[in-house]
């Protein structure tokens, strides 16, 4: 329940044991590899070593070619997948090996060949489709598209629109282009296709008369032959590309059998690629490499272990005060607290030289959760969905959400017997519809406790509020700094000791006495007598951010008597048809409606409590992630012997 303690690193081995250093460190699983820092600036050292450049480049490209080719496989070959696939258990020396990696690359290769086969045939489909759509108004022409007329006529093929009163198109082009003809082709929804035989000599005229009837010249161009040829030649390339893409098609269902293969050699390329990354950090000699990286304290020894077997020197350190911002941080927690991760990572990781929030924030947490939700029924369902998903044995931010849910809904079921809300009072309306008097005795009445529930909650969040002080206090002294702890922290307490005091027996001076302590030691970093008074006295306004964070504890009796207000009322009006089918059907839709609600608004409050009025006293955020080196595939589980 701590933030492990780390060691800075640094690797010199031999150039000719690279590649099997680096399956050791893979295969250990606990160092983060790391550029070593510096000796690249140094003229003498430059002059020596370079950065060490392996297959980085080819491993991505075949990556993505394999990554391709399985999109692939699920586009035309999809198969059901369950929602919680069981994990295939392989050990890390089968799943390292690499015989069948190149036949799986030379597969994915074709799958995608085959894809692209599969593409060109819908573009020119597309294509051709067009074609037809353009040709088929022209299918009763039945002079050749290529006409070109004669010596002395021609023929203007074109379109008009639809309401268009074609008689008096006919009329105009006839007195102003005589001697000419109009034929109508086919009349559609947008438009008349029409052509006009006229001479030659008459082409302005006739220009002038269709002008008018907002006439269009087209035609599909390129094509030999009459409209009706070229539809019957533009269906058989269309059947025939179908027939190409249904055998294309059969040919990845086939290939589909060896879909395992390929998602193998997926994880394996991953692995890889995670391998060549930290190769490239290496800084080289002729015959050495240097890394440098991070490993946490619990790992030196078997780290040492793994080491002694090569050639090689290393120099372990702990990180100085100015490396605590690059310094990875990783969190040990028990079952209870690990599922905060989850609430932790949405916020921001602490800095190294900060506190682990998980064991601080959980007790909270999954009480303000229970709190808000605060009913039986409601827990359970939580509770059970928790367990099924977690006997599938996810893994990740799955598991760690399911394990949170698990706890959320324990805390929620236990709340609920104290306010003898089971659906809220689904029971009793239950009871109602069926003529028989049934209701769960509760030990707090939630509807008629509303100012008690209020006070209690806003006491709660004080507590909390004082808790991340306390921690603040805390962390000042563990640092070192014990009258900045006293001043910051312990002047504040006696002034809400005194308050308290006050409030019980009428004596003013003890919070008197917290308020002179603050206007005496809070502007102690001003230079000047009058910054100091000025910032003295300023820090008294803080007193409003503090119980303006409490009263936001509010939020932990108004979201309990909304969630059971809404659960009451979805049950009455069930209850209102006098029938128990009906009555359970509009229950059992209503809750479900108010638990989806509940599970989010419930975990958007209790995270805007832990992150802003609770963490926000003590946390020290901006740690980045430790990410080493490690076999993690997403569909196997490594097993050891």
């Amino acid at each position: 329940m701590s933030i492990v303690k780390m060691k800075k690193l640094r690797v010199t081995a031999m150039k000719s044991q690279k590649e099997e250093l680096l399956k050791s460190l893979l295969m250990l699983g606990c160092v983060e590899v790391s550029e070593p820092d510096g000796l690249l600036s140094d003229p003498e050292a430059a002059a020596l070593m370079a950065r060490e450049t392996g297959e980085l480049e080819r491993l991505r490209g075949e990556h993505g070619t394999v990554a391709r080719a399985l999109g692939t496989l699920t586009r035309y070959a999809p198969v059901k997948t369950k929602m919680f696939p069981e994990r295939e258990n392989v050990s890390a020396s089968d799943f390292l090996k690499r015989d069948d990696l190149p036949g799986c690359v030379e597969l994915a290769e074709r799958l995608d060949t085959l894809d692209s086969r599969i593409r060109r045939t819908v573009a020119e489909q597309a294509r051709l489709d067009s074609q037809l759509e353009a040709l088929l108004p022209w299918q009763a022409l039945e002079l050749a598209l290529d006409f070109e007329g004669t010596k002395t006529c021609a023929a203007l093929f074109g379109s008009v629109p639809a309401n268009t009163d074609f008689r008096a198109l006919e009329d105009a082009v006839e007195d102003l282009a005589s001697p000419a003809q109009v034929y109508k082709i086919s009349e559609g929804i947008d438009q008349i296709c029409l052509y006009v035989l006229y001479l030659r000599e008459n082409q302005d005229a006739l220009n002038e008369a269709l002008r008018d009837f907002a006439f269009s010249a087209s035609m599909p161009r390129g094509l030999h032959g009459t409209a009706g040829e070229n539809i019957e030649e533009v269906r058989r390339g269309i059947e025939e590309l179908i027939s190409e893409r249904a055998e294309l098609t059969e040919q990845i269902a086939k290939l589909s059998e060896r879909r395992a293969e390929l998602q193998r050699a997926l994880e394996l390329l991953a692995t890889e690629i995670s391998r060549a990354e930290a190769g490239d950090k290496f800084l080289a000699t002729a015959s050495t490499v240097t890394f440098d990286g991070w490993l946490p304290v619990p790992s030196v020894g078997e780290f040492e272990k793994t080491l002694s077997e090569f050639i090689c020197q290393w120099e372990l350190r702990d990180p100085l005060p100015e490396e605590y911002p690059d310094v990875p941080v990783k969190l040990k927690n028990n079952p209870i607290t690990s599922p905060l991760m989850m609430v932790t990572e949405m916020y921001s990781l602490p800095s190294y030289d900060g506190v682990d929030p998980n064991p601080l924030m959980a007790p909270f947490f999954v009480l303000f959760y229970g709190i808000m939700m605060a009913d039986m029924g409601y827990g359970l369902v939580m509770m059970l969905g928790a367990l099924f998903v977690k006997s599938k044995k996810p893994k990740g931010g799955t598991k760690t959400f399911f394990d949170l849910l698990l706890l959320c809904g324990v805390a929620t079921f236990v709340i609920g017997i104290f306010t003898g809300s089971f659906f809220g009072d689904f029971l009793t309306q239950l009871g109602v519809v069926c003529g028989f008097s049934l209701k769960i005795p509760a030990m707090l009445d939630v509807n008629a406790s509303t100012q008690e529930l209020l006070y209690a909650a806003i006491a709660v969040g004080f507590l909390q509020i004082l808790v991340g002080m306390g921690i603040s206090f805390y962390m000042q002294i563990r640092d070192g700094h014990f009258l900045d702890g006293l001043f910051d922290v312990g002047s504040w307490w006696l002034l809400f000791a005194g308050i308290g005091v006050f409030v019980l027996w009428g004596t003013p001076w003890v919070a008197v006495a917290g308020a002179v302590a603050l206007v005496a030691t809070q502007g102690r970093g001003s230079k000047n007598i009058g910054g100091k008074i000025a910032g003295g006295l300023g820090s008294l306004y803080n007193i409003t951010g503090y119980f303006g964070d409490a009263l936001s504890y509010a939020r932990l009796m108004a979201l309990m008597l909304a969630g059971g207000a809404v659960a009451s009322a979805f049950n009455q009006i069930g209850s209102m048809t006098g029938n128990v089918f009906t009555y359970i059907l509009i229950a059992f839709v209503g809750h479900a409606l108010n638990l989806g609600l509940n599970l989010i608004g419930c975990y958007v409050h209790d995270l805007r409590l832990q992150c802003l009025e609770y963490m926000g006293k003590f946390y020290k955020d901006g740690g980045r992630g430790f990410a080493p080196l490690k076999l993690d595939p997403k569909h196997y589980n490594i097993v050891t012997k």
